[in-house]
């Protein structure tokens, strides 16, 4: 708080974080007219939780603080760093969040990894000890129908290779299926067909609970 107040005159915008502290966070804020004349608020902290670093906050607590920022701050829209997997992409739109910022489809393919659309990330080239599950027979069979620019290009070989070839490579192949993805939500949750859609298209075993959670919080 004393940063956003430091910074309070200008184009910044004031930055609050998931913790045990949000309803302080949230009262402070309210305090001063400077901070809620600001069009965005950004709000941090959701990777360690979401990634169970230690003491991290219960799945659930973590959606309850973003639906009640939400909540609290309806004129203004919300930020949100760190949010980049197809899934939790899914969990940003359904809490109202209007933009997020990540480099989840840049890290993961310097080590080797891909995301597939509705679910998690896959190894597709071995690039050290890096743990997670292996692209199966089967994915590897629908990464060959894959048509953003790097698969369409330079197919699955390409996604496999070493050096910086693979590596531009599998960052474009994760970029695109993110914005494909966020694009897809949009569409269904516009639509009103989303509840429907979800089901069959999402697959990730860690956040389609808390999916199903937000659902039923939100729609």
């Amino acid at each position: 708080m004393e940063r956003n107040l430091n910074y309070q005159q200008g184009s910044y915008i004031p930055v609050i974080h998931i913790s045990n502290f949000l309803e302080y966070y949230v009262d402070e804020i309210k305090k001063y007219k400077t901070l809620l004349d600001k069009p965005y608020i950004a709000l941090g902290g959701i990777v360690p939780n979401l990634l169970r670093a230690t003491k991290a906050m219960p799945y659930k607590k973590v959606l309850e603080s973003i639906h009640h920022l939400r909540e609290e701050f309806k004129p203004q829209k919300l930020h949100v760093f760190g949010i980049g997997g197809t899934a939790t992409l899914h969990l940003a739109a359904l809490l109202g969040i209007d933009s997020v910022d990540s480099s989840g489809w840049r890290n993961p393919a310097a080590r080797g990894m891909i995301q597939l659309p509705g679910t998690g990330e896959r190894i597709v080239a071995d690039l050290g000890k890096w743990k997670g599950r292996r692209v199966s027979q089967e994915e590897e069979k629908r990464l060959q129908e894959c048509t953003c620019p790097a698969c369409y290009k330079y197919g699955l070989d390409g996604l496999k290779a070493n050096g910086s070839y693979g590596f531009w490579n599998r960052a474009t192949h994760n970029l695109w299926i993110l914005l494909n993805e966020a694009e897809l939500i949009k569409e269904h949750l516009d639509n009103k067909t989303y509840k429907d859609w979800y089901k069959g298209h999402l697959d990730n075993t860690t956040y389609r609970p808390l999916i199903e959670q937000v659902v039923e919080m939100c729609l």
